[in-house]
């Protein structure tokens, strides 16, 4: 454990949960199922769940997304959705990794884990290993190159697969060829000076997430649920990442990517203007169309060069 205690960093919050009560947080969830549902997949992209046990004997989800024209053994890119670790996968990340599939001709597995409040840390992070694991255990029967996978997520998504390659590079194992996050959260202290700047996610909305995911004390070190407290990044696969210009997490993202590259990582960072976090959900947006080209060149590139 580091000298602290995260819980002690936001047990003080936990009032602002009340917002979410239990009836008020199934009916939004809810409705994002519903909308998903209604998501139009592109055409060459076929879908298959699988369906694997978390180490509690839960159930977990994952969502195999496969082009009509791959080569197997094939790249791959293993992903965790942003769900502020309480919301359901967003309608438009069926969309987005779809379109990494196709664009890519590459797998692509979407890992649908388990949400607080129900399920608190370390339960996603378990989930996210869990999945990472079965992964890597069977890249034959899923037609996965293993050496050519990579592994991210977008917001609290991209932390959970920061998370993840922590924990393998803490037991010196390195099965992720490149590291893919988009507008990430990276830093439950939450010192980044963007918080104060910008109204579409506030310093208190991002206290209660904070307070939701972490609600009891645990003994896992604090870096495998804010990875920004590790005491380095030596070690960890090439990164891309991307911040928004109007996004409050914009500087914990670039603070990312700074101390990636202190300790030896190279890393493709793009600050995206005039963006906001999760722009991307607006699918017929130029500046959205532009950055999924930008997105695909670099898993491209790690994929076949």
């Amino acid at each position: 454990m580091t000298k602290y205690s995260i819980h002690d960093q936001v047990k003080k919050y936990k009032p602002l949960a009340l917002f979410l009560s239990p009836v008020l947080l199934p009916f939004i969830n809810g409705t994002l199922s519903l909308v998903r549902k209604a998501v139009d997949m592109p055409k060459g992209v076929n879908v298959k769940e699988i369906r694997v046990s978390t180490t509690e004997g839960d159930l977990i989800t994952l969502i195999v997304y496969l082009p009509d024209k791959v080569r197997c053994p094939s790249p791959a890119l293993l992903y965790y959705y942003g769900s502020s670790y309480f919301l359901t996968r967003p309608p438009h990340i069926k969309r987005l990794t779809a379109e990494y599939a196709l664009k890519t001709n590459a797998i692509v597995i979407d890992v649908d884990y388990r949400l607080s409040p129900q399920h608190p840390f370390p339960k996603p992070f378990f989930d996210a290993m869990t999945a990472s694991e079965w992964v890597l255990e069977h890249t034959e029967y899923l037609g996965i190159d293993p050496k050519r996978i990579a592994i991210g997520g977008d917001s609290s998504g991209a932390t959970l697969a920061s998370n993840v390659l922590l924990y393998y590079r803490d037991r010196d194992k390195y099965p992720f060829s490149y590291q893919f996050h988009i507008y990430p959260v990276t830093d439950v202290r939450m010192r980044a000076e963007s918080l104060h700047a910008f109204p579409f996610w506030s310093v208190k909305l991002n206290k209660m997430m904070w307070s939701l995911y972490i609600r009891d004390e645990v003994t896992l070190p604090n870096k495998y649920a804010s990875p920004m407290e590790a005491d380095s990044f030596a070690g960890l696969p090439d990164a891309y990442v991307e911040v928004c210009e109007y996004d409050p997490l914009r500087d914990e993202g670039l603070l990312f990517s700074k101390a990636l590259q202190k300790d030896g990582v190279p890393v493709e960072t793009h600050c995206v203007r005039h963006a906001f976090h999760s722009y991307d959900l607006i699918a017929s947006s130029d500046l959205t169309k532009t950055m999924l080209k930008t997105r695909v060149a670099a898993l491209n590139r790690v994929f076949y060069e």
